[in-house]
């Protein structure tokens, strides 16, 4: 049985109304366009690496020890109260909470373009209706934006090691 059949067997045995039925048909009239141009929409660049996620937590030489103790995860960088753990490729942020905070929360999440330039990205964004901004950490830019969940994302060229907003193959010394 399809959509629409299930739909009018609904109105016509009462169990859905006149009004509900006409909200239901818009809806699937406009599906299929908003999934076809959702599809063909070209994508702003293909992302190629979980390059960080950076958590808030009330302790973070608590948080440090637990994760090097754990896992042994070397120091990659420092930054400012905030600590970055090595994670093979990518890195774990551990950053102090907000003054009050009792447990930790995910602050953000990053994700690795390979030549990745963050105006064009932005604008690309701003296209979509997607509001962004840029931030300078050094000579880098980084650019954050929050996705409909109100997940806090960024964007940043693969290479780039946190803490120092160094683009480069190895962690600095």
């Amino acid at each position: 049985m399809t959509n629409l059949e299930a739909l009018l067997n609904q109105y016509e045995n009462g169990s859905l109304s006149r009004r509900d039925l006409l909200a239901a048909l818009a809806l699937l009239v406009a599906a299929p366009a908003a999934s076809s141009a959702a599809q063909t929409a070209k994508p702003i660049g293909a992302v190629k690496s979980m390059n960080h996620v950076t958590a808030f937590v009330p302790n973070v030489q608590k948080s440090v020890d637990f994760y090097q103790g754990l896992f042994g995860m070397p120091i990659l960088t420092r930054q400012g109260e905030g600590i970055n753990l090595s994670a093979g490729s990518s890195f774990w942020g551990i950053y102090p909470a907000p003054a009050g905070a009792t447990t930790g929360s995910v602050n953000h999440v990053c994700f690795g373009m390979e030549n990745f330039d963050a105006d064009t990205v932005l604008k690309q964004l701003t296209d979509r209706g997607i509001k962004g901004n840029i931030r300078m950490r050094g000579d880098t830019k980084e650019l954050y934006f929050t996705d409909p969940d109100g997940i806090r994302v960024q964007l940043q060229d693969v290479k780039y090691i946190g803490g120092t907003g160094v683009l480069g193959d190895k962690p600095p010394k």
